[in-house]
């Protein structure tokens, strides 16, 4: 690093930063430097990378950086996922010794550059994305380029970064699996078409897969804009489900309003949540979204570490697989 300092012009320091991305070293000269470096044969020696990552772990209730979680929900709007997501996520920050904030983005309402100049203000380095309200492209919020970015959310489908998120076909797979062991052979998938966008189509392809290999009977889910009660009746009249999949906790207690209509067939929940009070209302799948933002801020902390900023050219997915809670019991099939 001396020796590209000296045939560069600049300092040591300076060079370190330019090798990790820093924004406070111009564009021009860090891509100067960094020619310079690749030219020279640089690489880091790993053994160092690992003392130093060591060394910053040590003081790490230090606060050493600013990051911002960013999402399109208000400030009221509660819902069991994202809140315990979010806590996961503030727990890791303060750990790491991140100092950290909660942005509620108005995309109507609010242009990029306002955005980016209160960042800037802040001198925030890193952004989680958490889950939006909807499927929405975030292009042109921001100049992507300024930040290291995580996302912990199916829902930005563009630009695509690194992210980390519920292993969707993994968990609808495992319980497809139990649901065969306990003797049930039509289970009946109930999503929302967009839930099932957002989630890669995985819940679907699971249950495909073990219509087709599995060794239960094939069933068509059920995927709807809305709940239809015409619309419904239909599918169970033809699909004949001896068990009631909703994607999750929300479809569930609209089914079980239901039960004149589904004839009180049993329901477990896809994406079950737990009450204020830690009691699951459902049986089912547990996403541990605790633990997503959690990995989410680790991995958000890595790429600052290095300075890996803007959008990757090849990003990555790291899945988090869910757990079985048992909630009230899973009656024997009849």
């Amino acid at each position: 690093m001396r020796a590209i300092a000296e045939s560069a012009g600049v300092s040591v320091q300076a060079v370190s930063l330019a090798l990790r991305n820093h924004p406070s070293i111009g564009p021009e000269t860090r891509e100067r430097i960094q020619a310079l470096a690749r030219k020279l044969g640089y690489a880091p020696d790993p053994q160092l990378v690992k003392l130093m990552h060591h060394l910053r772990d040590r003081s790490q209730r230090k606060i050493t950086s600013t990051i911002c979680f960013i999402t399109t929900r208000p400030p009221t709007a509660k819902e069991a996922y994202c809140d315990l997501l979010l806590e996961g996520a503030s727990e890791a920050a303060q750990l790491a010794g991140f100092s950290f904030k909660v942005v509620h983005v108005e995309p109507d309402k609010m242009t990029g550059s306002q955005l980016q100049r209160m960042l800037r203000a802040r001198g925030v380095e890193g952004l989680l994305l958490l889950p939006m309200v909807d499927l929405r492209p975030l292009d042109a919020l921001l100049d992507w380029r300024e930040f290291c970015v995580v996302s912990a959310t199916l829902s930005v489908p563009s630009p695509q970064f690194d992210q980390v998120v519920a292993d969707h076909f993994f968990n609808m797979f495992g319980l497809c699996e139990r649901l065969q062991a306990a003797g049930y052979r039509r289970p009946g998938l109930v999503i929302y078409a967009e839930h099932d966008k957002r989630c890669g189509y995985h819940p679907t392809a699971a249950l495909a897969w073990h219509g087709v290999y599995g060794g239960i009977e094939p069933t068509r889910a059920h995927r709807l804009e809305r709940l239809d009660h015409a619309a419904l009746r239909r599918w169970l009249k033809v699909e004949r489900p001896d068990i009631l999949l909703p994607a999750h906790d929300e479809l569930a207690f609209e089914l079980r309003k239901q039960s004149a209509l589904t004839g009180r067939l049993p329901i477990v929940s896809c994406s079950v949540r737990p009450s204020p009070d830690n009691v699951f209302p459902f049986l089912g799948n547990y996403d541990n979204p605790r633990e997503i933002g959690a990995v989410a801020v680790e991995t958000l902390a890595r790429k600052i570490a290095i300075g890996q900023r803007g959008v990757p050219a090849n990003p990555h997915t790291t899945l988090i697989r869910g757990a079985w809670v048992n909630g009230p019991g899973i009656p024997p099939r009849t």
